[in-house]
Order: structure tokens, then C-alpha cells, then sequence
């Protein structure tokens, strides 16, 4: 039994229906009506609170590699050009509303150039380490 059978990877996306998968036409009717629900619990709220688990970009150590781009889930990050000092400067750019801070991002950056918030390698390191000292 799944616990949240028409929300999404994504929030504020519901799945029902045939989308969702075969299923005769009164399950899709209740299926979009707990999709339908779902939504109205999301609409009425006046302010939606973001994750404070999100990545975060390090302009000075990103070079534009992309390499953080394809395997995010979450479709959060895009590459940017911009021009700096008269050259273009290519770097990458976090939707924090798209973000869920899986941290594969910053495990597949050779320069250190995007982390987790509150997850620098410096802090996941201390970590260990008090972790190991015990």
C-alpha cells in the first residue's frame, strides 16, 4: 500500500488516472479526486515553505563542466552563460522550488563547485571524523 498514491517526485505534481497506470474508470474518478484534493491543500496555503536542504552554487570554483546537470533527479539545475570582464563565463544555476538536496550534485563535481547547504565536505568530513573518535 503506497501512502501517497497520487503525489508526484516533484511537489505540487499528482498523478492519477491512466497515468497513473490501468485501472478501471471509478478508480480514476476517485484516484482525481484525492489528486484534485491534494492540490486544494497545496493552492490554499498563503506561503509554501522550500526545503532548507538545497544546493547551492559556488560561482568562483564552478567552471561550467555540466557534470551535475544530467544526473540530478530533480531536473533543478541548468547551465548559464554569462559575460564577465568581457568573457563569457559559463556556470550552473540551482531552482531551489526544484531541489530536494539528494547531494548528488556535489558528488559529481570535480571542483567544488556546488554543496548541499549545511553540507559542505568540510562539515560531512567533521562529521565522520566525530563519528570515528567515539
Amino acid at each position: 500500500m503506497k501512502l501517497r498514491p497520487v503525489d508526484f517526485a516533484s511537489d505540487g505534481i499528482y498523478l492519477c488516472g491512466l497515468a497513473h497506470g490501468p485501472k478501471s474508470l471509478n478508480e480514476s474518478i476517485t484516484q482525481a479526486s484525492a489528486a484534485a484534493a491534494r492540490a486544494s491543500t497545496v493552492l490554499s496555503k498563503r506561503q509554501i515553505k522550500l526545503e532548507p536542504r538545497i544546493s547551492e552554487v559556488v560561482d568562483e570554483n564552478c567552471d561550467g563542466c555540466a557534470y551535475c546537470i544530467e544526473p540530478c533527479p530533480y531536473d533543478a539545475l541548468t547551465l548559464m552563460e554569462y559575460m564577465k570582464e568581457g568573457a563569457v563565463k559559463k556556470t550552473v544555476e540551482s531552482d531551489p522550488t526544484k531541489c530536494r538536496g539528494c547531494g548528488i550534485c556535489q558528488a559529481t563535481c570535480p571542483k567544488k563547485g556546488i554543496f548541499v547547504r549545511n553540507f559542505r565536505l568540510e562539515q560531512l568530513s567533521a562529521m565522520v571524523e566525530a563519528v570515528l573518535m567515539r
